[in-house]
């Protein structure tokens, strides 16, 4: 039995019909010459064998009236058929095609009585390709750890056959009686470590309170938009790869970082976006993104992130003025989530996950955001390196991004290899074809590269 922290639990709060909070992926492998069925076969043996040596196998379940947050109960074995969908395996599906049906799963929820994971195998997409979705609840895992699940699910190359898969078992959910007193035990063990260390928190907090009060470091406000407000249950996406070297090449030319260039893209794109669509505020557009702490000792699963809201400077047309300012709000916001960290071992109290609930159930559907931010653009770490799927080379690794309650755009980029991995997300409601955002990303791209050359 793991205890869920009140991070996870959050996430429990957050899922919504509107707004599931799952993290996905959109792969593709390369199927070398196999025939759609061979590569079929081929998966279902690697995941029945891989599958053991992740943290999916389990389930969760809830603290009787919500005394405690959820918790964690790890399963022996699981039927593949019920968490593995295949798909026509004679019907081939061209990248749009694809990309509409990711849209679509991403919507799907999971349902909380079964393994917090599902897999969709594609047999047969245009380029002699292959395709995998697989989507996670976000209370297991964040953007760091999802990751570490691909990885072990995958092989890098030149890896032998994984081994060493520990026993597993059914572990035994515990009656009602018996929960109230092991949350009870739990939750007070909290309140005494809470207290141990209140002085170290107070002094922490009081530190983060004096950085907030600095003028220097004011948050900028997340203007209010007419493509704010409830979501929809649609979605739209769209897949995009940029070559690594291109991004180093304009943070060479420009002064910036990777992250610098994505930011300043996404920026261009959103700008360029909102003034086609007669809705660019004067107030810069704020970013919901975050911060990875997750350590060694944090383990394999739960979410150990810290919320960044930097400005995109939409309210500046220079580029080179942009980028200033997106880079100042950027290094204010990374310096205060290191000020954070050390306040961020939260403990549960009595009823807290409750109270959580009724609260981010309530804004949710009202259309209210639960953190700042008008969209969220996302940097996540990936593979320097190839990896394999039961022998099958992966090609593209596209994450299929929330979007948060009250946005209407999410683009996530990770690495892999030598290119970055974007995924771009809209609601359909509001965005109804999200290539337009791609569109606009590529435009700004390209307008970034011009400004390089004529530097």
């Amino acid at each position: 039995m793991i205890r869920l922290r009140p991070d996870d639990d959050y996430m429990i709060a957050a899922h919504h019909p509107n707004t599931p909070a799952q993290i996905g992926a959109l792969q593709t492998f390369d199927r070398a010459g196999a025939s759609p069925e061979r590569f079929v076969g081929d998966v279902r043996r690697h995941l029945a064998q891989r599958l053991p040596l992740t943290p999916l196998l389990r389930r969760r379940r809830s603290a009787p009236a919500h005394i405690d947050c959820d918790a964690w109960f790890e399963l022996a074995a699981v039927d593949l058929d019920s968490v593995l969908t295949v798909r026509s395996q004679h019907q081939e599906l061209g990248v749009d095609e694809l990309c509409d049906h990711a849209a679509a799963w991403a919507m799907e929820q999971l349902d909380p009585e079964r393994p917090p994971f599902h897999i969709i195998v594609v047999p047969s997409v245009a380029g002699g390709r292959s395709a995998l979705y697989l989507r996670t609840l976000h209370a297991l895992a964040d953007g760091v750890g999802f990751q570490s699940i691909v990885s072990s699910l995958t092989d890098g190359e030149g890896d032998g056959a994984a081994s060493g898969a520990r026993r597993r078992r059914d572990e035994r959910i515990p009656g009602r009686a018996e929960w109230l007193v092991r949350a009870t035990a739990a939750l007070l063990g909290d309140a005494w470590r809470a207290r141990s260390s209140r002085a170290e928190h107070a002094q922490a907090r009081e530190a983060l309170a004096a950085f907030k009060a600095d003028p220097a470091h004011k948050r900028a406000r997340t203007p209010k938009l007419s493509l704010g407000g409830p979501n929809s249950t649609r979605r739209s996406f769209a897949a995009l790869t940029v070559s690594l070297d291109r991004f180093k090449r304009l943070g060479g030319a420009l002064g910036g970082t990777v992250n610098d260039i994505f930011l300043l893209v996404g920026s261009g794109a959103v700008r360029s976006f909102l003034l086609e669509a007669g809705d660019l505020p004067d107030d810069p557009i704020v970013v919901n993104a975050a911060r990875s702490y997750r350590r060694p000792e944090h383990g394999e699963i739960g979410n150990r992130i810290i919320s960044l809201h930097p400005h995109l400077a939409t309210h500046l047309d220079d580029p080179r003025a942009r980028l200033e300012a997106i880079q100042a709000s950027m290094a204010s916001e990374m310096e205060r989530s290191r000020r954070q960290e050390p306040t961020m071992d939260q403990h549960a109290t009595f009823f807290s996950a409750r109270k959580m609930r009724q609260l981010a159930a309530a804004r949710v559907r009202d259309g209210g955001m639960l953190t700042p931010g008008n969209v969220t653009l996302s940097n996540v770490p990936g593979p320097a390196s190839p990896r394999f799927l039961a022998g099958y080379r992966m090609t593209a690794n596209y994450p299929t991004p929330i979007v948060g309650s009250g946005r209407f755009l999410n683009v996530t980029m990770r690495r892999y290899c030598d290119g970055l991995d974007m995924g771009v997300m809209t609601d359909a409601e509001k965005v109804a074809d999200a290539r337009l955002i791609v569109r606009h990303l590529e435009h700004a791209l390209e307008e970034l590269e011009q400004l390089a050359a004529a530097r």
